[in-house]
């Protein structure tokens, strides 16, 4: 038989079928198919109808690189090009960059290659992200950094931008460093300059300034900027979700009774994908302190959500799970994810067992981050959090 016809019969039982699982098996059948007979356009196509039955951005991620492999063992420089933004887009979602900086070095050698088949303008927006998230990859050294952020803002301005995107990871490095009162500095000379078309949306914008005032201590400031947000509803993917995170965490570390109500609206606002693992530590932080029982139970529930995650997000879940294992004391946790390295089918643990596996991970990373960084930021923030 025709694989075509193949095809197009598979095709009617797909729209035919009210079962997502059911979809899910007719079109990877169907993908089977059309690599068999070096179909790169059907399957490359069918795998992007796949990704749409996908909930989650770690389902869709082996897909897109699937899709990449073909599009480069067919020299098709445009299919590579566009699934490669696609990919970094869905990593963006997560809670690890791991596929993104080898995209985005072949995203960058083929604007500089081949400028008449590609704008460097389609790579920025994701450029500022990749330099971002550079700052929070430990094995990334202090001079490559220092390259990324100069040719992040080079590339900017040789296509008409200012430093609008530019800030973006100025501002992460400086927070990475330990540099809060440069962070400020940098802070108004992003809000002095104004926004262009590469600049965080307003709402991510007053997100980083929150953050960085309430790490600075000041919470009133920090308090008056969530109100200015919520009064002009600012709000994009991740935020408010982040915001109330923050302001959990830091104002219980003072103390202020305020963190509750930013506590609850957290919870409320937590979404599916494993990128808001970050926020959700902070949460499960703060409830470590008011009320074990639900600390643990959110903890049994997405602990998981950490794995394989980079190095930043795995240092500030690590420290803020540290919390809720202090007490010596015999936990029941049988709704623990079977990938979890200390998973145990009986669901019993020690929780020194857990606090020594967490400590070891942020006590490793503060000390690849502080000597990157030549700084002891990282030991500071693990020792505050032991203390």
């Amino acid at each position: 038989m025709n694989y075509q016809l193949e095809l197009q019969k598979i095709q009617i039982k797909i729209d035919q079928a009210e079962d997502s699982e059911q979809i899910r098996q007719l079109l990877k059948q169907a993908i089977e198919i059309a690599d068999n007979h070096n179909d790169l356009y059907e399957g490359i196509d069918l795998r992007y109808q796949l990704m749409d039955e996908m909930d989650m951005a770690d389902e869709r991620i082996p897909i897109l690189k699937q899709a990449i492999q073909l599009a480069d063992a067919n020299q098709d420089l445009q299919e590579g090009f566009d699934l490669r933004i696609r990919l970094i887009q869905e990593e963006n979602d997560t809670s690890h960059c791991i596929d993104s900086f080898p995209a985005m070095t072949w995203l960058l050698e083929a604007v500089d290659n081949h400028p008449d088949l590609f704008e460097e303008e389609e790579v920025l927006w994701e450029y500022k992200w990749l330099a971002t998230s550079s700052v929070n990859n430990a094995s990334v050294s202090y001079e490559q950094i220092q390259k990324i952020l100069e040719d992040l803002k080079f590339r900017l301005e040789r296509n008409g931008y200012g430093l609008g995107a530019y800030y973006v990871p100025k501002i992460e490095w400086q927070e990475s460093i330990g540099d809060i009162e440069g962070a400020l500095e940098t802070l108004k000379e992003r809000d002095a300059y104004g926004r262009d078309g590469m600049s965080d949306c307003a709402a991510c914008e007053q997100n980083k300034k929150i953050k960085i005032k309430l790490i600075a201590g000041k919470y009133e400031e920090a308090i008056a900027d969530m109100n200015e947000m919520q009064m002009k509803k600012l709000s994009c993917a991740e935020v408010p979700y982040d915001t109330y995170c923050n302001l959990a965490y830091y104002l219980n570390k003072a103390n202020d009774p305020r963190a509750k109500e930013y506590y609850e609206k957290g919870l409320h606002e937590l979404g599916t994908d494993s990128s808001a693992i970050t926020g959700l530590s902070k949460l499960i932080n703060y409830i470590s302190y008011h009320d074990p029982e639900q600390a643990l139970l959110l903890f049994e529930k997405y602990a998981h959500w950490h794995l394989n995650s980079e190095d930043g997000v795995n240092f500030e879940v690590a420290l803020h799970f540290l919390n809720l294992f202090k007490k010596d004391e015999m936990l029941t946790l049988p709704g623990l994810n079977p990938s979890l390295p200390f998973y145990k089918a009986e669901g019993k643990y020690q929780s020194h067992d857990l606090y020594q596996y967490y400590f070891n991970i942020a006590q490793t990373l503060a000390e690849k981050f502080d000597h990157r960084n030549r700084t002891d930021n990282y030991k500071k923030m693990l020792s505050r959090e032991v203390s």
